[in-house]
């Protein structure tokens, strides 16, 4: 029993293989183009990575930055005057990164600058440049020693090329006055992040902010909000000479920098910055927590299936210019809400990559359907091709049916004819009255299916000649008046005089006989037929009308249709309901209309319209 089971459960994991397999097989082609677009985008995003920042940030511009970042910069004429009476050591030069920080030190300066800065309450104070043992032996009398060892300013500390730490000769005993100032370019030699410093030595940014890197193990992307005319500057004359306000650094963060023609400047997304430039982006990035933040590249993955999931369901629903308008504006909106969320929230978003995927998508996709059309179209060739043999076979079929038919129903006919003349029996007479309606009847029937074979075959012709419409319709009424006269039914006219018309009377002269006979079929006994014929503006109207049974309105559409009839006449009257198919049919191809007016109990009006300058040349191959 449990083998059974097993056995069971085996063969249904096997069937449910085989159906994933076909299903799998059947959609190959369009599976391995969804993938290979798929792979396209995610290849590309790949590339589209911190590359991306640096268009975010050159496209947007300048934006607002904290109003707490301030930066002094000294410039070279500001102590230029001094530089050959002051005294300065440059021992130890190869273990100072920069050595021109050593131009602008002056003892004398530093502390009129960091004294005037201190009264005005910063938040805090960070010395860009690095003073080592690039300037020598500093003395510091009891008051100038406390002023640079004030908690509030931090030291800038560097590296050497064999990566030993530098100190400045400012630090304190604990060394919690400084802070590293080190940049690292990336390989293309541009500055796009700021990398947490060593755990001995934190980073220059963390110690005048407070606030620690959201993490150590790679470098952070500096979120750069402009040039450096961003931030609030101010010049070391600026500030000697009292032309600030006194509040101008209350609770502000001072970077304080230098600017000189042979100081070192780095090629960032937003051009050439110093140093000073770059911290000062960097702070505040720190200060508003602006750190770009971004999602695992497997969620960017997986929102690409589903972009191209739309996306394909838009190529193969709509035409290719309404699709193709669809993409563009999906590319347009991922684009512009992508700035919105980078600029807004500091979230990245790709916005290359879905347009490259968009763009592939479209070029496979395409392809994909032109390639599917190509075989529908051929299908439908060759559908095409076997319906018109189908038809043909019928044609001929039902065409070798009628004319074989119509032999032996004229020979019937002749000797049934013999017949009523050589025997005047009443019985027998009856009989053979009865025979010959019969015969007649299906010969009727055999006429109405090879007329409706002639017209619907492709080398059917309609003569157009000139005639009088009145001369026509008396053709057909003297044609049916005795058939009238059997059912005491009295056929009235009313014919308009009018000029002879371009038609074809042969034709026509079938659509009123068609009309006429209809109306004597389901006109009672005693009943009146009334055929009228009148001009108006640009158009003949012949009206036939009676005053039979009438049809009911759900009847008054179907009744137009091939083999069709009234719903409640199939028992009542004989016909073979191709009637009134060949009247729409014939007045249709004149560029004429006809209309059905009819109530049940009352009776039927017939009106057809015939173009006074027929549309069509003297000879017309439908």
């Amino acid at each position: 029993m449990l083998q059974r089971v097993l056995n069971q459960r085996f063969q249904e994991l096997i069937y449910r293989g085989e159906v994933l397999l076909r299903f799998f097989s059947r959609r190959r082609g369009f599976l391995l183009r969804y993938l290979l677009c798929w792979v396209i985008g995610c290849v590309t995003l790949a590339s589209d990575e911190i590359n991306s920042y640096d268009q975010r940030f050159q496209l947007r511009g300048d934006q607002k930055v904290s109003s707490q970042v301030v930066m002094i910069t000294i410039k070279q004429s500001d102590i230029s005057n001094i530089y050959n009476t002051r005294t300065n050591s440059l021992g130890n030069i190869d273990e100072a990164t920069d050595i021109t920080d050593s131009f602008f030190w002056n003892q004398k300066i530093w502390t009129e600058l960091l004294s005037r800065l201190l009264k005005q309450n910063p938040k805090s104070i960070g010395v860009v440049l690095y003073f080592g043992d690039n300037i020598g032996t500093v003395r510091l009398n009891p008051t100038e020693q406390a002023l640079f060892d004030d908690p509030r300013i931090v030291w800038a500390s560097t590296t050497n090329s064999l990566e030993r730490v530098l100190t400045p000769v400012f630090a304190n005993r604990d060394k919690t006055n400084l802070g590293n100032n080190e940049l690292r370019r990336d390989e293309d030699g541009i500055v796009r992040r700021v990398f947490p410093s060593r755990a001995d030595m934190p980073h220059l940014i963390e110690k005048i902010t407070g606030k620690t890197f959201p993490t150590t193990l790679a470098g952070l992307p500096i979120n750069y909000r402009g040039s450096s005319k961003v931030f609030a500057q101010y010049s070391l004359s600026e500030i000697l000479y009292d032309e600030l306000p006194a509040n101008t650094f209350t609770n502000k963060i001072i970077l304080i920098g230098a600017e000189t023609s042979s100081a070192p400047v780095y090629s960032t997304p937003m051009g050439t910055l110093s140093r000073t430039e770059i911290l000062a982006h960097a702070t505040d990035t720190v200060l508003g927590n602006k750190w770009i933040k971004r999602l695992p590249f497997w969620y960017y993955a997986i929102g690409f299936a589903v972009l191209m999931w739309v996306a394909v369901f838009i190529i193969t629903t709509y035409p290719q210019s309404v699709a193709l308008f669809f993409l563009v504006w999906i590319a347009t909106l991922l684009a512009a809400l992508s700035a919105w969320v980078f600029d807004s929230f500091y979230f990245w978003s790709p916005a290359f990559s879905p347009a490259v995927l968009l763009a592939a998508t479209w070029t496979i996709f395409i392809g994909y359907q032109a390639t599917k059309i190509e075989k529908q179209n051929f299908a439908l060739q060759q559908e095409q091709q076997y319906l018109a043999e189908l038809e043909q076979l019928k044609n001929n079929f039902v065409s070798l049916i009628s004319h074989d038919l119509k032999t032996p129903i004229a020979k019937i006919q002749a000797i049934v004819d013999r017949l009523m003349v050589h025997h005047q029996e009443a019985e027998l007479g009856q009989d053979l009255r009865s025979l010959r309606a019969f015969s007649d009847e299906l010969n009727r029937y055999i006429q109405s299916i090879l007329k409706v074979l002639r017209v619907e075959s492709r080398d059917f012709k309609v003569n157009m000649d000139v005639a009088d419409i009145n001369e026509v319709i008396e053709e057909a009424l003297q044609q049916l008046r005795p058939l009238a006269r059997e059912k005491s039914i009295q056929i009235h006219t009313s014919l308009e005089p009018m000029f002879s018309l371009e038609f074809d009377s042969t034709l026509i002269k079938e659509v009123v006989i068609n009309l006429v006979e209809n109306a004597i079929k389901y006109t009672p006994a005693g009943g009146n037929i009334e055929v009228v014929s009148h001009e108006l503006e640009d158009s003949v109207h012949v009206l036939v009308k009676d005053t039979g049974e009438g049809i009911k309105p759900e009847d008054m559409d179907r009744v137009w249709g091939k083999f069709t009839r009234g719903s409640d006449q199939d028992l009542r009257t004989k016909g073979t309901g191709l009637g009134l198919y060949l009247v729409k049919y014939f007045i249709e191809l004149h560029g004429g209309k006809i209309t059905m007016e009819s109530k049940v109990g009352q009776g039927t009006t017939v009106t057809f319209t015939l173009p006074l300058e027929s549309a069509t040349e003297s000879e017309v191959i439908v």
